[in-house]
């Protein structure tokens, strides 16, 4: 059985190295943690505007677990914040690879004392540092870290990515030969089939439609009741996921479509570059995402799609329905060791569409997704730079008044079931909004659920302006609340306050709108390192030896992004 595996695995490494031409070193790079791999999250699998960098490993669902050097080199960044990896190591090895060490709860002795010196020469907390290579060398299987839950971690793991240190794309770390039990195919959840075409109908609609394959003795087929019949230019689409042994729901490492017998679409997760990361919204059928968020990946390629993932791609993988036969599609799904799933999916052409084409009314306006594109009126503007838009669309525009927002109608910038690429520039006019407020003003969305949230923006010549990578609903809303600030140490007497014995100095923070932008705090007038912790709404002080038995006076002030601010001052025993 071994036997077996290991001639399965050399032979679809070779497969991944014919596509890629590239031969990746193996045995080389150790296991980061001294743990069995067991994974949360794997290389490519589709989160919120970008694909996943690496692996997330395991750490029993606890911080502080030893995090180690997989290989010889030396600590080339230093990279500390509160969202994000949080606090990361990059280490670069000298065969032409940098790994990435994200989440973690602190580092080493050495690393620590030289992140903080550089800290405090800069008083702030955020800091990302280049370092040449005779500052901190790393050996193979040297302690660098601990592993923890900072920055955008929703639980406690060790995210771990090896990138090309030239062209800094990260790369499958089973391509290095790190080995995760995997006798499990994938999993075929659903099936979509798309009018593209603005004619174009499944069952006489312009609409998705979506069919549940039946999973039986690990073969999957089509219910005879779902019956497809298509006209024009058609897509497809698959929601699909995969697991290794013992691991949770993870993304696939190939998906292929085939029409006729012959491939018509191809990717593979192998690498990609952080540049094209946010293409992922082109990957997918966004629309699902937002209204049912569902992740049907597309089985073709929307026109302004960059991601290096593709490969023989025939008609950007739209099929044309246009005669009067059956035609049949098959879907391939395989992870990287090779364990496949199937599913064939007969569709019927007609030739005679019966869709007659909805005319654009006086508030449509087409936009070229390779173009430049602006909308302009006496309330609202908007200029969206070349290949924001990743296809052509029908843009849509409208406003309603609301009495819950004062100073402009609520805009209804096309739908958010469309996303963008890049930053749009947004213009709201500005209804008698007075002079004390305008430096208050931003521009805040509302979701269909009612959720708002701050766009950013300042006020100009009767015009409050931002820039967002969403469409939606929006208005111009005030900002003039200061965060709340308050001690988080429980101190029976607030006017005695004790921490000789306290570790840390806790603040919990909150803002109402546009959220905490900056803080300075001190003791006795000093700055001191105060870290961030979004997730907790928690910023802490964290007492080292500088702090002298005695009574001393600690003071932090917290600012949001319209300079609203908070101060919160005490003195304490030490």
């Amino acid at each position: 059985m071994y036997k077996y595996f290991l001639i399965l695995f050399t032979f679809f490494f070779l497969k991944i190295s014919l596509f890629s031409q590239t031969n990746y070193p193996q045995n080389y790079f150790a296991a980061p943690i001294n743990n069995t791999l067991s994974l949360v999250g794997n290389f490519g699998e589709i989160r919120p505007n970008h694909f996943h960098a690496g692996f997330d490993l395991r750490t029993n669902g606890q911080e502080g677990m030893p995090v180690n050097a997989v290989a010889d080199g030396y600590i080339s960044r230093i990279k500390i914040g509160p969202e994000g990896y949080g606090k990361a190591l990059y280490v670069t090895h000298p065969n032409g690879y940098t790994s990435v060490y994200g989440h973690l709860q602190g580092f080493t002795k050495e690393i620590a004392a030289f992140a903080k010196k550089l800290q405090y020469a800069k008083e702030t907390f955020e800091i990302d540092t280049v370092l040449s290579a005779d500052l901190l060398p790393i050996k193979k299987g040297q302690q660098i870290a601990l592993s923890g839950n900072t920055g955008s971690s929703s639980g406690p793991h060790l995210h771990f990515e090896i990138r090309n240190t030239k062209s800094e794309m990260p790369v499958n770390l089973y391509c290095f030969g790190y080995k995760i039990p995997d006798n499990t195919a994938p999993r075929i959840i659903e099936l979509a089939i798309i009018p593209i075409g603005s004619n174009a109908t499944v069952n006489g609609k312009h609409a998705i439609k979506k069919i549940k394959p039946v999973h039986s003795k690990d073969k999957y087929s089509i219910n005879t009741t779902d019956s497809i019949i298509a006209n024009g230019e058609i897509g497809f689409g698959i929601d699909c996921y995969d697991t290794e042994s013992g691991s949770t729901n993870h993304g696939v490492y190939s998906i292929e479509l085939q029409a006729g017998g012959k491939r018509i679409y191809y990717h593979q997760l192998e690498t990609f570059s952080f540049e094209n990361s946010r293409y992922v919204n082109a990957h997918i059928v966004y629309s699902e995402k937002e209204k049912h968020n569902e992740i049907l990946q597309k089985c073709y390629v929307s026109k302004n799609d960059k991601l290096e993932i593709y490969k023989d791609v025939v008609n950007g993988g739209i099929v044309n329905f246009k005669d009067d036969s059956t035609h049949w599609l098959k879907y391939i799904v395989k992870d990287f060791v090779g364990n496949s799933s199937e599913v064939y999916l007969k569709v019927k052409s007609t030739s005679k569409g019966n869709l007659n084409e909805n005319k654009a009314d006086s508030q449509t306006t087409f936009f070229d997704c390779l173009k430049e594109n602006n909308f302009e009126n006496d309330e609202v503007k908007m200029k969206l730079s070349t290949a924001i838009l990743y296809d052509d669309i029908k843009f849509i525009y409208s406003k309603t008044l609301d009495v819950k927002a004062p100073y402009a109608p609520l805009h209804h910038i096309h739908t958010s079931e469309t996303a963008l690429q890049k930053d749009i520039n947004l213009g709201i006019k500005a209804i008698k909004l007075p002079d004390s407020l305008q430096k208050k003003a931003c521009i805040v969305s509302i979701s269909r659920k009612g959720k708002i949230e701050y766009e950013g923006g300042t006020y100009k010549d009767g015009w409050v302006n931002t820039n967002t990578k969403h469409f939606g609903n929006f208005t111009i809303g005030i900002d003039n609340s200061a965060p709340r600030i308050s001690l988080n140490n429980k101190m029976p007497d607030k006017n005695n306050i004790d921490l000789s014995k306290a570790k840390t100095i806790g603040v919990t923070a909150t803002d109402e709108l546009s959220g905490i932008k900056k803080y300075r705090a001190t003791i006795d007038g000093k700055w001191v390192l105060c870290e961030y912790e979004p997730k907790k709404d928690l910023l802490f002080y964290t007492f080292d030896t500088n702090i002298k038995s005695g009574e001393h006076t600690f003071r932090i002030e917290v600012s949001d992004d319209k300079n609203n601010t908070s101060t919160l001052s005490f003195k304490f025993k030490r």
